[in-house]
């Protein structure tokens, strides 16, 4: 029975602003390459943040099986648009041999501290050196965000390299705008990094796995615990996310070891015997969205069946 289960089509439920017809669309197009639970978490982290991967707001980028979202530039120039007060940002490369000047000051009527910049460009300016976005906003001081060329020289050889080597200049304005956004009009949406590549890897083909110790696991695990110091990096980190885990439960108000069990088992779909620390990442993210919609009194229906 559970197999016969398994092989029957997916059915997708609308969500957001997101019709069925849309959402066939981008699970075929945009997301082609997306398991199911990777294609859930993309639209529901695109609904919350109100982007439209249609209008090239934000993406869904697979890597050896994994899965990185990412917002562009437009996607935060969306989101900055609909802030009050939004002004505008002004953005600029900075050549070797342009004068350029950034000095702190004060001002003395609010006390709030701000970049006063100059910079003039020469008619040879030769090799980029640098890049700088101001933020405007209506009642707040200019938010001013600058970059080294070196400080962005690792995309020349990451996944994106072949773009970034082509549009550089672009890209470069592109990275520093995003940050200055973030900043000045409170857009707190975060992005995964690519994974590196490895090479040839196989495909990702998501199974069932049982995870009943796991789920206990997380129902035992104190909150905080002193953390030795040779413990691994990534051990420490799904520590700390399984402990976040275990208090989304509360709030979810999942209290049942069964029903913790299945909503786990619904949610995650591990390649190994135990989830990795994107796995549980990926699940935390799900269950803070499920707490947002309970709270906010909507439904917990997930967009995948």
């Amino acid at each position: 029975m559970a197999a016969q289960q398994q092989s029957t089509s997916v059915q997708l439920q609308a969500i957001g602003n997101f019709t069925i017809e849309e959402l066939q669309t981008m699970k075929h197009t945009l997301a082609k390459d997306a398991s199911i639970d990777q294609f859930n978490l993309f639209v529901r982290t695109a609904a919350a943040a109100g982007l439209n991967p249609f209008l090239n707001h934000i993406y869904c980028i697979i890597y050896g099986g994994k899965m990185s979202i990412q917002i562009s530039v437009e996607g935060i120039t969306f989101l900055a648009k609909r802030v009050e007060g939004y002004q505008g940002i002004d953005v600029q490369l900075v050549y070797e041999g342009d004068e350029f000047k950034a000095k702190r000051v004060r001002d003395e009527s609010t006390g709030r501290y701000y970049w006063d910049v100059e910079h003039e460009m020469t008619a040879n300016p030769g090799k980029v050196i640098g890049c700088y976005a101001l933020a405007y906003r209506d009642g707040f001081s200019p938010v001013y965000e600058y970059l080294k060329v070196d400080e962005v020289d690792h995309h020349l050889s990451g996944n994106n390299a072949a773009n970034w080597k082509k549009y550089f200049n672009d890209f470069f304005k592109k990275t520093v705008v995003k940050r200055a956004a973030k900043r000045q009009y409170g857009i707190e949406i975060s992005e995964d990094e690519a994974p590196a590549s490895s090479g040839d890897v196989q495909a990702y083909e998501p199974r069932r796995v049982d995870i009943t110790d796991e789920a206990n696991a997380v129902q035992s695990e104190p909150a905080a615990t002193p953390e030795k110091t040779q413990e691994d990096k990534e051990a420490k980190e799904i520590k700390a996310v399984r402990a976040k885990i275990s208090t989304a439960f509360k709030k979810l108000g999942i209290t049942d070891d069964n029903e913790k069990i299945k909503y786990m088992n619904d949610n995650i779909t591990p390649k190994g015997d135990s989830p990795s620390l994107q796995e549980w990442k990926a699940l935390l993210k799900v269950m803070e969205m499920d707490i947002e919609e309970k709270e906010s009194g909507g439904e917990l229906d997930p967009i995948l069946v």
